[in-house]
């Protein structure tokens, strides 16, 4: 809305992303996404009560997500569209972790005056699920068909068949289509937190996988037992990222590759502000990534560190950065390389 000061505008905006996790958590949001009505017929969907159901609906007119026809409440498409699916991201996930977050904020406002940070178990119970849903859709569109694709050497090695890790893998999505698309190779996915495995392995057995599995990581990687290392959106998490690094090093085969994907910012808020979606990246940077990498005296890199010092660490633990490939969503996906005599 012009002319209004900035700090009205970011307001507004915290009001209706509220109000759209509010609708989350409640029913009434899907209630509305399947076909809208009165507010009678929206508290009894969601089953909450009809009058906060109106007070709802209203605040979503407002925010401009819905409209009135008559008595009842419809969805303006344009704007939810992106709540139905088909984006390169899971907005509802997205709106549900806005939510989880709130719940938090104390616990961040005391992570932010000690520097501790918050360990990854404190986080997993309140977010859950969550981060490894937001990222889901953009696996789907484009780690086989763009990502891999931008190294044909890399693709031509999956199709004949490698041994393949994953640290990190939250729900194993990544993992789990990697799988699907290439079924000469084999993955294993490293994962700290063994409700995400079970989660990860029901999945893909539901999915008739069988060249896939997920394990609790409870040391460094077996030596020299793959050809492929991912490490997708988690690097920065990673609260020793060099112990990582090294441990990585030693699993590899000679000629190996490590595959990163991370945020593709350049780590100056400055320049990176130029990019209206920034604040998503340096916003969840404070909130989330930030604090899990600096519980327990971690080295906390941060999700808009990479711009700035990956190539380098990458070289100072032997890797030679092979290519690069930003991603229309984003992301940047850099593939390191050791010699094959390592």
């Amino acid at each position: 809305m012009s002319g209004l000061p900035r700090v009205v505008d970011d307001v507004r905006g915290w009001y209706a992303a509220t109000t759209l996790a509010l609708g989350e958590q409640t029913g009434l949001l899907e209630a509305l996404l399947a076909g809208g009505g009165t507010a009678a017929d929206l508290a009894t969907r969601a089953g909450v009560d009809r009058r906060n159901a109106a007070a709802w609906a209203d605040a979503m007119v407002a925010a401009g997500y819905a409209g009135r026809d008559g008595e009842r409440y419809v969805p303006d498409e344009a704007a939810v569209g992106p709540l139905r699916g088909g984006f390169p991201f899971d907005m509802r996930a997205v709106v549900g972790f806005l939510a989880a977050s709130g719940t938090m904020l104390p616990r961040i406002e005391a992570a932010i005056r000690n520097g501790a940070g918050i360990p990854a178990a404190e986080l997993q119970a309140a977010l859950g699920e969550l981060p490894s849903r937001i990222n889901a859709p953009m696996y789907d569109a484009f780690l086989v068909g763009e990502w891999i694709a931008s190294q044909p050497t890399l693709e031509a090695a999956l199709r004949e068949g490698i041994d393949v890790a994953e640290i990190a893998p939250g729900d194993g999505a990544a993992l789990r289509r990697l799988a699907s698309a290439f079924e000469a190779s084999r993955f294993v996915g490293y994962e700290l937190d063994p409700h995400q495995v079970a989660r990860a392995n029901a999945a893909a057995a539901r999915d008739g996988l069988t060249n896939v599995r997920f394990e609790v990581a409870n040391g460094p990687l077996p030596e020299a037992s793959c050809d492929l290392v991912c490490v997708f959106d988690a690097f920065h998490h990673l609260t020793r990222p060099e112990a990582a690094l090294d441990a990585i090093r030693s699993a590899l085969r000679g000629g190996g590759s490590l595959l990163i994907a991370e945020a593709a910012v350049s780590g100056d808020p400055g320049a990176d502000a130029a990019d209206p979606t920034a604040i998503l990246t340096y916003g969840s940077n404070l909130v989330y990534c930030l604090q899990e990498g600096l519980a327990g005296g971690g080295a906390g890199l941060g999700a808009t560190w990479s711009g700035q010092g990956l190539g380098a660490l990458l070289a100072d633990h032997g890797f030679g950065v092979e290519a690069t490939y930003v991603s229309p969503v984003g992301y940047a996906l850099t593939r390191a390389v050791l010699p094959a005599s390592g």
